[in-house]
């Protein structure tokens, strides 16, 4: 310990931590039983804390909520332009396409993968002109060549936040076209 000049060493600063000044002194009986100034303190912050805390959780998962939104978003927009690309150069059969290419078939899977929540339901694959007007297409055939495939993908979105007020069934929902060479 570091001493100023001409200042005393008090008898209280050179003690190690419980021991007592004089020898044979002890503390009183029940010192301990009401609550001093650092336990008081101690008990501010933990009451400040907890008000705290709840705002923070809050803000938290709202974030949280606000990522997920974003990914899902993004990745509905990806799904169905991976999904109108290879489908229109690897054409289905029938508007709505009933049966995929393999290659098809191969991204939806991905895409499925990728994208929390993306069922086959939430995939729509069909045949339009310039003007999407949907085109007939026999079944067992394919979309003429000169026309549009039209992919549209949906995906249900829950926010895991309470108290935040969305619809009950949010979703996402991208639709994407990609003339057949």
């Amino acid at each position: 310990m570091n001493r100023l000049p001409g200042r005393p060493i008090s008898a209280k600063a050179s003690l190690r931590p419980g021991a007592h000044a004089r020898p044979g002194a002890h503390a009183r009986p029940g010192a301990h039983a009401r609550p001093g100034r650092h336990d008081r303190a101690r008990g501010v912050a933990l009451v400040e804390f907890s008000l705290v805390l709840i705002p923070f959780l809050y803000l938290l998962m709202g974030m949280v909520d606000l990522g997920r939104g974003i990914y899902v978003n993004n990745a509905v927009a990806q799904a169905a332009r991976e999904i109108a690309r290879v489908t229109s150069v690897h054409p289905c059969t029938g508007s709505p396409c009933t049966t995929y290419g393999p290659e098809t078939r191969a991204v939806i899977d991905t895409q499925k993968r990728l994208i929390p929540g993306l069922a086959d339901s939430g995939i729509v694959v069909d045949c339009t002109d310039v003007a999407n007007n949907p085109v007939t297409v026999t079944a067992g055939n394919s979309c003429p060549a000169g026309q549009f495939i039209r992919v549209t993908v949906t995906v249900p979105f829950q926010v895991v936040t309470p108290f935040i007020p969305t619809p009950k069934n949010f979703s996402f929902s991208s639709v994407s076209h990609v003339q057949v060479p």
